[in-house]
């Protein structure tokens, strides 16, 4: 049986996240004033439950610092904005490459209604994507995809989940461990095709994580910085109201 202590004990040893003074000035913005960040556009655009139905994570990365974390988001139209904050994640590997990862927490959302949103900055917006805040279904309960050891190469399942969550087949993913074998494997390139590969899903119903022993690297480092769950800096654990457990090799 875990034990508070333990949990405690494994939260304070995994990575942190490295979030940016929003005082800060950019590198490019001090090289003149038509300057603008070289790698500005967003990608691996993903959304998880946000603890509550009226609220949604929107969670992407750039390889640039833009200086702006912003989710323009309508019913009609992209009426209303919402910004966040942004983390500076440097990987472990001997590139040291980095990467800022975008946050935003949209309140307010009405459960059962449909928005349009796109996320980015004044640099760059990626696609418009769909979200539908959660309710339950007419017959009650929440229809979920459950799945783990989703790799670049072993993913001969995505293009039927990317269709399935497009057309709301389910609410809600949860994945249960080993991702991308591996996230870290070539300086975190293999991360991010796995980002990419996974937008299509991830975009548009809620993508909530469960660390594997695939993602043990640099103490947990890209999963801790490249997922957002609720009320957690790591990921790690956490709880939304119902509870599942999850025991990986």
């Amino acid at each position: 049986m875990w034990q508070p202590w333990l949990l405690l004990l494994i939260g304070l040893c995994c990575a942190q996240r490295n979030y940016l003074n929003p005082r800060r000035v950019p590198k490019w913005a001090t090289q003149g004033p038509n300057q603008g960040p070289f790698y500005a556009q967003p990608e691996q655009v993903a959304i998880s439950y946000g603890g509550d139905p009226s609220s949604m994570w929107i969670t992407w990365v750039t390889f640039d610092d833009t200086h702006m974390s912003v989710v323009e988001y309508g019913i009609e139209d992209l009426t209303w904005n919402a910004t966040g904050e942004s983390s500076l994640f440097v990987d472990g590997g001997p590139k040291k490459s980095k990467r800022y990862i975008h946050r935003v927490l949209l309140t307010d959302l009405e459960p059962g209604t449909t928005y349009m949103y796109h996320v980015g900055s004044e640099y760059g917006w990626s696609s418009i994507f769909r979200f539908t805040a959660l309710q339950q279904r007419p017959d009650g309960g929440f229809i979920y995809a459950v799945y783990g050891d989703l790799g670049n190469v072993n993913a001969r399942s995505l293009g039927k989940i990317q269709k399935q969550a497009q057309m709301r087949l389910f609410d809600m993913v949860l994945h249960i461990g080993d991702m991308a074998y591996n996230l870290d494997t070539d300086d975190g390139k293999f991360g991010d095709e796995f980002g990419r590969q996974i937008e299509p899903v991830a975009a548009y119903v809620p993508y909530m994580t469960v660390v594997g022993n695939h993602e043990n690297a640099y103490n947990f480092s890209h999963y801790v910085n490249r997922y957002t769950m609720p009320n957690s800096d790591h990921n790690l654990f956490y709880r939304y109201g119902v509870f599942f457990l999850f025991c990986t090799a």
